[in-house]
């Protein structure tokens, strides 16, 4: 039973370890933070503003990002601070060069959205670092003239299903053929994968008052690098950690207590489980859930499971809720984006139909359930809905579930025409025969997507 395991503790030091020496003004030489890219990146940061004050941070705080190499690092490291005695800290944030395999996706993902954000240098110096390590330059990843595009993106997307364990999607192979000739229009390289320089300085030691700061996701631990720069100082796993051996689930509790700490507030063991159903793992999303969490909390000082339930939106890795909750938003492309996670992933088109045709059947039972009382008129506040609506839901289907659940999902249903609805439950129907008829199940999928939800976020309304 999950009751007779208790969560696991990090093995060796702790970040609130290192915080504390660093402010004693006896930091050790090295500093590893792996495990959650997030958290990691969260503790790497506080602890080099720990080492550096603010006013000499322009010059005695040098941040590299996931495309340095390791004698880009040697080489800074090398470098002398310019304040208190020679003091200087190198914070690398999430290194290509010590990221593991399982972790190559989330990096690639990254660089899309920074490519997206418009931030082209540094997606592209992501994206060549994370080849590199393929042995994949950036020649390698757009089509020489003459070449076919569509023939070219299929040869290349097998490259990289082979190197990095995962295919990229169409808009993703679009984006390293784009940014890849960013690359080579600019000159840029690819910094060789060498760990010589930086092995040779961690073997002679930083020069005094030289503190080497990695943030990293996930890292390749069988690396000798990682090894070394354990050895030379203090590795520091920061994960959010799980309980029980077999299914385990998240412990959320400290990792809460942690993000909220300097807000005021606190979050009761009903709001932690809550979290723990919703949110699941993934800390870059727990820690946004808590901003808005803190905000709707106000002046109490305790956040608890209504809080929750009011605010947090489920996006734990279940691919049948993720779809769910896409739909609802009307967001085309995070829909297709589950459809092709999932199935790739192995997961069945099959179980995703059932899932999407629950979700539109519940937005037609909302709709119809409203217009029965205020016909076609939208109910625009919770307050409304919950006098005029709520009533009429029979109390066997409510049961113990709160009122802003069937809220929130009439809500969702006038995002949609009831037309809309309507014709999506026919086109279910139809994929579902086609499928079981042996046609192209995810194209069945994707045809209902996009019948439902058109790319140009046009509504059919109702005649």
């Amino acid at each position: 039973m999950a009751g007779s395991f208790r969560a696991q503790k990090p093995a060796g030091p702790t970040l609130e370890a290192c915080l504390a020496e660093a402010a004693a003004g006896q930091p050790a030489p090295v500093y590893l933070f792996d495990g959650d890219a997030f958290l990691a990146q969260r503790a790497g940061r506080e602890l080099a503003f720990t080492l550096v004050p603010e006013h000499e941070r322009s010059l005695n705080l040098v941040e590299l990002d996931a495309a340095a190499s390791p004698a880009e690092v040697a080489a800074v490291l090398q470098t002398r601070g310019l304040f208190s005695g020679g003091r200087k800290v190198v914070l690398l944030q999430e290194p290509a060069f010590l990221t593991s395999k399982e972790d190559v996706e989330e990096s690639f993902d990254k660089a899309r959205l920074q490519w997206g954000e418009g931030r082209q240098r540094e997606a592209a110096r992501r994206l060549l670092a994370l080849c590199a390590k393929a042995g994949l330059g950036a020649a390698d990843l757009r089509p020489e003239p003459g070449d076919d595009p569509a023939k070219f993106k299929v040869k290349l997307g097998k490259a990289l299903k082979r190197e990095f364990g995962f295919g990229p999607d169409e808009a993703g192979l679009s984006f390293v053929v784009e940014a890849a000739s960013y690359a080579i229009e600019r000159e840029m390289k690819a910094a060789r994968d060498d760990s010589g320089a930086l092995d040779a300085a961690l073997e002679r030691g930083l020069p005094p008052g030289h503190v080497l700061v990695v943030a990293a996701g996930k890292v390749d631990g069988k690396l000798p690098l990682v090894k070394r720069l354990a050895a030379a100082g203090r590795r520091v796993e920061v994960a959010i950690p799980r309980e029980g051996t077999f299914d385990a689930r998240v412990v959320l509790g400290p990792v809460v207590q942690t993000l909220l700490a300097g807000t005021g507030k606190r979050a009761d063991a009903g709001a932690v489980e809550r979290l723990e159903a919703l949110v699941g793992g993934d800390a870059r999303t727990l820690a946004s859930e808590l901003q808005k969490l803190v905000a709707f909390a106000g002046d109490r000082k305790v956040i608890g499971a209504d809080d929750v339930d009011e605010v947090v939106t489920r996006s734990a890795e279940d691919p049948f809720f993720a779809l769910g909750n896409a739909v609802e938003a009307r967001d085309l492309p995070a829909a297709i984006n589950v459809v092709d996670r999932t199935v790739a992933d192995g997961g069945s088109p099959h179980m995703l139909l059932a899932a999407l045709a629950g979700t539109v059947r519940r937005l037609v039972v909302e709709k119809e359930r409203a217009r029965a009382v205020v016909g076609d008129r939208v109910v625009r506040t919770p307050r409304d809905w919950e006098a005029q609506i709520f009533p009429t839901i029979p109390p066997g289907e409510v049961g113990k579930k709160k009122s802003f659940g069937f809220w929130m999902k009439y809500q969702a249903s006038t995002r949609f025409g009831r037309g809309e609805l309507l014709d999506g439950l026919v086109a279910l129907h139809e994929a579902d025969v086609a499928m079981k008829s042996g046609q192209d199940a995810r194209l069945q999928l994707e045809r209902v997507l996009l019948g439902l939800l058109p790319s140009n976020g046009s509504e059919r309304r109702p005649a």
